[in-house]
């Protein structure tokens, strides 16, 4: 099995293009909600890669953990199953996308760059052992939350889930937040986020999804030596943005760009912040379907469409030197540390 330095040196060695943001793994809730996505295997994601020009990607677990009971997490219910498997959130799910990495398919090993999925709010100690126990035995490369599906705070890692981020430190683990800037979504606030990567210098972060477009957080993160911000799922927010959907930036915080032109828009973002801007996909979630209830107790349904090549096919409009820079020098930067 290869190690974490031999990962690190054949990333380092031969180059290429790192998809920074994807996910190897399922997510039944989804998949009985008929949401999408809600899954996908590491042999689909090296087949997307291979035929997208994609040499390396950074994967973790979906949304749902096995330390949930469904049916209650299918009504928005957050209650531990101890039929479940899982003693603390994730620890199926991240000894699952390791065991598939490795040992199903060590072909692929080097190439997905897994990270393990943590919950800030729960069994916070518990996570970090087990975290630190599981990297004994496979090669894990970073660590990832999306706090904003559980209901659990990002906050929280300054309080009860700080122990996670001094896991992190000592592991050298960089660590990708979700994150939102809708009022009805408390959990994954961006300029919560940001206040998290201040106070943890000692710890690399990346904060997903183009801070949803608000330019002062953008602003804020290029200003920070310990943070990046990945482009994760680019087209559909650019979808969001034509339409003022509340899931990104209102219009007086928004980064200036026309989001009808995805690639200028991208171009325009990467080429003021060319530091700190990391691609990504978010594949498979770079197409999003779902319904969910809301406060009138109405269904809603979501639909925000991306093809399969999109998203590395807006990146090759970029200029080359551009595509390089935020599709493999700023990622090894982050994933590996600035020296």
């Amino acid at each position: 099995m290869l190690t974490r330095d031999e990962i690190r040196g054949r990333v380092l060695g031969e180059g290429g293009l790192i998809d920074a943001h994807t996910h190897v793994g399922i997510d039944p809730a989804s998949f009985y909600d008929v949401s999408f996505p809600y899954g996908t295997c590491a042999d689909d994601m090296i087949v997307r890669m291979d035929v997208t020009g994609v040499d390396f990607a950074v994967c973790f677990p979906l949304g749902y953990t096995a330390y949930f009971s469904l049916a209650a997490y299918r009504r928005g219910e957050f209650r531990h199953d101890p039929e479940g498997g899982c003693a603390v959130p994730y620890q199926l799910e991240n000894e699952r996308l390791c065991e598939e990495i490795y040992e199903a398919f060590p072909e692929y090993a080097g190439r997905l760059l897994p990270f393990a999925m943590f919950d800030p709010s729960r069994e916070a100690a518990g996570q970090a052992d087990f975290v630190e126990a599981l990297a004994r035995r496979y090669p894990i490369l970073g660590l990832k939350t999306v706090t904003s599906y559980n209901q659990a705070f990002v906050r929280d890692l300054l309080a009860e889930g700080s122990c996670l981020l001094d896991m992190a430190a000592r592991q050298d683990l960089p660590v990708t937040i979700h994150s939102a800037v809708m009022p009805g979504d408390p959990w994954a606030n961006v300029f919560d986020i940001l206040r998290v990567a201040r106070e943890r210098p000692d710890v690399r972060f990346a904060i997903a999804h183009t801070c949803r477009f608000d330019v002062r957080a953008l602003e804020e993160a290029a200003a920070l030596e310990n943070c990046w911000v990945d482009l994760s799922a680019f087209h559909i927010h650019c979808l969001l943005a034509q339409q003022d959907h509340p899931a990104v930036a209102e219009k007086a915080y928004r980064f200036p760009a026309d989001y009808r032109d995805h690639a200028g828009a991208m171009q325009k973002i990467a080429g003021t912040y060319p530091d700190t801007v990391v691609w990504g996909t978010d594949t498979p979630a770079h197409y999003w379907m779902s319904k969910f209830i809301d406060e009138e107790g109405e269904v809603v349904r979501m639909r925000l469409p991306c093809g399969p090549y999109v998203e590395t096919g807006e990146l090759r409009k970029l200029p080359e030197a551009l595509q390089r820079r935020i599709g493999y020098e700023n990622t090894v930067m982050w994933l590996f540390g600035k020296e």
